[in-house]
């Protein structure tokens, strides 16, 4: 906490703690009902101070305590004890250091905004029954003399806490948990985040929403309770037994282990294949048949597929010994923790979707190409599925969902999703052709489904409206030869009947709680810092731009949690926003890599919006694919976007940056950053203590290796985060001249600096990659190296002004979260 003096007093910055690392938000602020003076009745001067001002002091003593944040160089001109008891005594004495009445206390100067600014905000506004009621001790400290003369009120009320969560999911699950079927549904908060909402208070809103079904009255919002308990329960039977599509036979799965190098089949072998792979345990009952099993026999099989895998069942819902892949957990299915450790896997079912930074990307490729333990294996591009929609992935736990997209608008009909291949459409706008020169194979690290009910906007830079759920289903589509057909009819027809449900599932989930203690005291200053200390009016931020918006907390960005503040209309106008992170950052704000970002380039947010994804259904000039002509259904995806149908739902244009994420869950979703760069939140909140070559722990058995997932051995409950190890590029398993730069032991390696040429310049280059011929290349995909294209981990500076103590007592709150 700053502290500055003034005019001799000695500084006040912890003095609005009384407000400020205090600050009493809730209930006080506007027209001080409640408090204030008002004709009639007497008090001593204790007993006033009892009723009156020492319950605001008991948010003041979070901060202001021997040991809390405000305990540092002339922070204790204010400071109380741990015993309410000796609170009159302790304020007295802070007052008088701090200068008296000259002729207002500093202390209600600061409170209320009328001196530097603090890290506790404002809490205390002129208008307040907070300012009048201290003003009148003040005075009585002065002068007891008739100074409570004509006072009179009732007891300050009792505020909300500034601990708890709601953990994530959304307001139609937390109200229908006890209503009936035909109880009417509340209104989305999500949907009233548009321009002008919001305005003028402590958080920021630029992350707007858009209604995309609004023309189409086939496909309606639930309405009741009932409806949406029904999507959710589809939405969940759709992912675990219709998304799947067959892959491989139970005998072919059960011989997995022969691809490994084992010479039998190991006992641990469901344990193995997700070591290997990445993929984890399913929270849910997942058989598969043992050899020589009949699963119809044995209720499915006496084996435990991973998530990411099912066994199909036919018309009758019998077994079928088929194994099936279902692509969305690949990306979403995301585990913390392990079975064999106290605790176990911590995303159960109500958890679901947590983004998976295990999955291995790389090794299944290997393991699937037709040249599979040869050595062309490592040194050919992949050619699977799962490695075209993820272009240029060479690092376990990272994937290219949005180099996808571009694939299937490539190759797939604007309007019909049929096969209709052709790169020109990216060249048809007046951009186009310098929007070649754009990164294609960058990475991204996937955000978790439990906190898509906070956001109006979804993918990292706020790309489309949360309503947009058709994209939800896009690696949904059935078998292969389904995705690719002619007209494309049964593709659009499985994304509107399936997405919807899926929504509606994703609304339901909550974050895990957090596994270890809290430290309640700490985590309360932490709540405070969170959503009021401005970051911005620090020194060292001088001359570092400035949101938009907000009080410059880490709340005017990434949402407001805590109840105190949720019910203080200085932050939120309504209290159905908890939550809700509507924040798009620009690039120059937050600063980091900004790859991601320019992937998506103006030609490809243009042509979003005239595509099926962008819902251009029914507007002015559509027509629909089976009444148009198939060869102008073919030619039209050319036409410029001011020709096409424009759709009601677009990709974001006005903000390019990133979108600051919910904070729900967020001790379980490192790494962070939108591409993974940093593994604690403690980086994330300190710049200097990032690296820019580390991996994580590793978990190694019978020649398998993959991250280490147990929270007892691999988590750093201090730093909040994944465990990891520093390199130097020479630690880097594959060659010397792949991995270090001769010139610059800091700088990308040679080959790196033609790979990253490459990507940034010509967007298709993504599919190329130059092997490492070393025998041991294939393990870099264990390491993370900030050297790449899209892995940078700068940005997000602004947090380094934070003390030492305060980043404890912000990474302390975000545990409760």
């Amino acid at each position: 906490m700053r502290v500055t003096r003034y005019g001799g007093a000695v500084g006040l910055l912890v003095a609005a703690c009384l407000g400020g690392c205090a600050g009493e938000y809730a209930g006080d602020v506007g027209n001080g009902a409640g408090g204030g003076p008002a004709p009639g009745g007497s008090f001593s001067v204790e007993g006033f101070f009892a009723q009156r001002v020492q319950p605001r002091l008991a948010f003041c003593r979070t901060c202001h305590i021997p040991g809390g944040v405000a305990d540092v160089e002339d922070g204790d001109d204010l400071m109380l004890s741990r015993n309410p008891a000796q609170d009159l005594a302790n304020l007295r004495a802070s007052w008088l250091r701090l200068g008296g009445n000259n002729p207002v206390s500093r202390i209600l100067l600061m409170a209320s905004g009328g001196e530097t600014p603090h890290s506790g905000g404002q809490p205390w506004p002129r208008d307040s029954a907070a300012y009048a009621d201290v003003a009148i001790l003040f005075r009585c400290f002065e002068n007891p003399v008739g100074c409570l003369d004509g006072v009179g009120g009732t007891p300050v009320a009792e505020e909300a806490p500034l601990l708890g969560s709601k953990r994530g999911g959304h307001v139609f699950a937390d109200y229908c948990a006890d209503k009936p079927d035909d109880a009417p549904l509340p209104v989305d908060p999500r949907s009233r985040i548009r321009p002008g909402v919001n305005a003028d208070r402590a958080v920021y809103f630029n992350a707007y929403w858009e209604e995309c079904h609004v023309n189409l009255p086939d496909q309606p919002h639930p309405k009741t309770c009932g409806e949406y308990r029904a999507r959710r329960d589809r939405g969940l039977h759709f992912l675990i037994d219709e998304l799947p599509v067959a892959a491989m036979s139970a005998e072919e799965f059960n011989n997995t282990w022969q691809k490994w190098g084992l010479t039998e089949r190991p006992e641990n072998f469901d344990a193995l294949y997700r070591l290997r792979y990445g993929l984890n345990e399913a929270p849910f009952h997942n058989p598969y048949p043992l050899p020589g099993e009949d699963p119809n026999a044995t209720n499915g099989g006496s084996g435990q597929l991973p998530l990411g895998l099912r066994q199909l069942k036919d018309e009758n819902g019998r077994w079928t010994g088929v194994i099936g892949t279902a692509a969305c957990f690949q990306c979403h299915g995301g585990q913390i923790g392990e079975a064999d450790e106290p605790g176990g896997n911590r995303v159960g079912l109500a958890h679901l979707g947590l983004g998976n930074n295990n999955y291995d990307v790389q090794m299944n490729a290997q393991d699937n190409s037709p040249f599979a333990r040869t050595p062309l294996s490592t040194l050919l591009p992949p050619t699977d599925i799962n490695s075209l929609f993820n272009i240029g992935i060479k690092q376990r736990g990272q994937n290219n969902a949005v180099g996808a997209f571009e694939f299937l608008v490539t190759v797939l009909d604007l309007d019909s999703l049929g096969v209709n291949p052709n790169p020109l459409k990216t060249l048809a706008e007046t951009s186009g052709p310098v929007d070649q020169a754009h990164p294609l194979a960058h990475t991204q690290d996937t955000p978790a489904w439990w906190n898509m009910g906070s956001r109006p906007r979804k993918f990292f830079d706020a790309g489309v409206s949360n309503d947009s759920t058709r994209i939800i289903m896009a690696a949904g589509p059935g078998e292969f030869q389904e995705l690719f057909t002619l007209d494309g009819a049964y593709y659009r027809a499985r994304i509107e009947e399936w997405d919807q449900d899926l929504e509606a599932f994703f609304l339901s989930l909550r974050s895990p709680p957090y596994p270890g203690p809290i430290d309640l005291a700490l985590a309360e200053q932490g709540a405070v810092l969170f959503h009021t200390k401005d970051l911005w009016a620090e020194p060292g931020n001088a001359q570092a731009p400035r949101p938009p918006g907000g009080n410059g907390s880490c709340a005017s960005c990434h949402g407001v949690y805590s109840p105190r503040f949720v019910h203080d209309p200085a932050f939120l106008e309504s209290p159905d926003f908890e939550g809700i992170a509507a924040h798009i950052s620009p690039l120059e704000v937050i600063g980091t890599d900004r790859a991601r970002s320019d992937m998506l380039t103006p030609t490809l947010r243009t042509r979003w919006d005239t595509t099926f994804w962008g819902y251009h259904d029914n507007v002015e000039g559509y027509v629909a694919p089976e009444d148009k002509n198939p060869l102008v259904e073919a030619a039209d995806d050319l036409y410029p976007a001011a020709l096409r149908p424009q759709g009601v739902c677009g990709w974001e244009k006005d903000v390019i940056g990133y979108q600051a994420p919910p904070l729900y869950g967020v001790w379980a979703t490192a790494p962070y950053f939108h591409n993974g760069s940093v593994p604690t939140v403690e980086q994330v909140l300190d710049s200097s203590k990032r690296v820019p070559i580390w991996r994580r722990k590793l978990r190694e058995e019978r020649g398998i290796k993959g991250y280490d997932q147990r929270i007892s051995v691999a988590y750093d409950h201090v730093a909040l985060g994944w465990k990891h190890d520093v390199l130097q590029c020479t630690d880097i398993p594959g060659s010397t001249l792949a991995n270090c730069n001769p010139v610059n032991d800091q700088g990308p390696s040679l080959v790196q600096l033609m790979q990253n040429f490459l990507n940034r310049t010509i967007a298709w280059s993504g599919l190329i990659t130059i092997p490492d011929p070393a025998p041991d290349a294939l393990d870099k995909r264990l390491v993370y190296d900030t050297r790449i294209l899209g892995n940078g981990n700068g940005g997000h500076t602004f947090s380094d002004v934070l003390t030492e103590q305060e980043r404890k007592a912000i990474i302390e709150y975000l545990k409760t979260l």
